[in-house]
């Protein structure tokens, strides 16, 4: 049987567990890994296709309904999003396990369609992996674009982070701008392809 340090999340009384959304939603705690802070207000998230981990946000929920998941080739939900740095957002996160490098300029073009917007994307070079960037201003929202692509192995992400900027929140939006860029970059940076030979090597 699974000692307390050892148990996940899911195992574990709900009122043992820290106060905030992303534990008390069912769904969402299912993703989460420990109660321990990856770093101040997130926590480890394991993708359920195994390929992928990330900082979950404390204030963020998964959307069960929309959730979808083909084995570990596919998987796609949104994150609704409600904290003290920038409000309400939406996160929308899809995983296809067969994008490769020799696509890149096709599957950014696909990308930036779905989105709806002509994307000049930046190279943001990671530990086996890189980050393409663009970020979209509309009236009622900011959002922002990153291509994640494994560059070892097959497999990418697609993430769109969507600030709510109604107008109440304009004004704030607005004059936050860079340092919510700064707080979705450092956030998108978080999310890691899982090597799974290393993984079973280390176990």
């Amino acid at each position: 049987m699974a000692s307390e340090k050892t148990k996940k999340p899911s195992e574990m009384n709900p009122e043992d567990l820290p106060d905030v959304r992303a534990f008390q939603d069912e769904f969402t705690r299912g993703f989460l890994q420990s109660p321990e802070e990856t770093r101040s207000g997130y926590y480890p998230f394991l993708s359920g296709t195994g390929k992928y981990k990330m900082d979950f946000p404390a204030g963020g929920m998964i959307g069960e309904r929309a959730y979808a998941r083909k084995e570990k080739v596919h998987e796609g939900y949104p994150i609704h999003l409600k904290n003290n740095v920038v409000g309400g957002a939406m996160i929308t996160i899809f995983y296809f396990s067969y994008d490769s490098t020799d696509e890149l300029d096709m599957n950014l073009e696909s990308f930036s369609a779905r989105i709806g917007k002509d994307i000049n994307y930046k190279k943001i070079a990671g530990d086996g992996q890189s980050l393409y960037y663009g970020n979209i201003d509309q009236n009622e929202s900011h959002t922002y674009a990153g291509y994640i692509l494994n560059e070892k192995a097959d497999g990418a992400l697609e993430v769109v982070y969507q600030i709510d900027c109604m107008q109440e929140q304009k004004e704030k939006c607005n004059k936050n701008k860079a340092k919510n860029e700064k707080y979705v970059l450092d956030w998108m940076k978080s999310i890691r392809f899982i090597d799974e030979n290393k993984e079973v090597n280390e176990s």
